[in-house]
């Protein structure tokens, strides 16, 4: 089965709204929850209340469909390593539903929640990689990809030099990320042809 550009679209644009969906309910719903101080990764820590309904809904369920979306992506740009790096990342992401403690950081379990995070992470940086050195692709979709590695590599060097906290860090990639999938998703859905790839003609 074929799926149609409109339809990986909406994949993406699926994990999107989960997951602010699952922040907005859980993280107001958690009194002791700062959008601004604390990870992103306390709604599903060890303890928090609602953390399995979170770990299911914002970690497992987004990253499923992360996964959906990367392969079929990859596969609609006919690019068969940007499928297996963007998936990986969907998978990393959903095993980041496995609850950290955040009073004791380095038992296995939270270091086995920070190794799935930043795997993750890398694999879809490797992904943006592909797509912003891949000649055969618009454009735009490579300019975007080489942006938004610029923006994500600058919000940590914010931190490095202390500029902002690291949950400030934390919550600007998850918005990185997600707001490059958003954007994707869009012009999936409502761009059509846009992510056809360009065909070099020999001379």
């Amino acid at each position: 089965m074929i799926i149609k550009e409109k339809q990986i679209g909406l994949l993406g644009f699926l994990s999107v709204l989960i997951l602010i969906t699952a922040l907005l309910i859980f993280g107001f719903s958690n009194t002791e929850f700062s959008f601004v101080n604390d990870f992103v990764s306390k709604l599903g820590a060890k303890g928090e209340p609602n953390a399995l309904w979170f770990n299911l809904f914002g970690f497992v369920a987004v990253g499923l469909l992360l996964f959906s979306f990367g392969f079929t992506y990859g596969n609609l740009l006919n690019d068969r390593l940007l499928s297996i790096l963007l998936s990986l990342f969907g998978l990393g992401f959903a095993f980041t539903a496995i609850p950290i403690d955040m009073e004791f950081s380095r038992t296995p379990v939270s270091k086995a929640h920070i190794v799935a995070i930043c795997l993750g992470l890398a694999f879809w940086m490797f992904g943006l990689s592909r797509l912003g050195y891949n000649k055969q692709l618009k454009k735009g979709i490579r300019n975007r990809a080489n942006l938004t590695a610029i923006i994500l590599v600058l919000s940590i060097m914010g931190f490095v030099f202390e500029l902002w906290s690291m949950p400030v860090t934390h919550g600007l990639v998850f918005g990185i990320v997600f707001g490059w999938t958003a954007i994707t998703s869009y012009e999936l859905i409502f761009k059509k042809g846009m992510h056809k790839t360009v065909r070099y003609s020999k001379l």
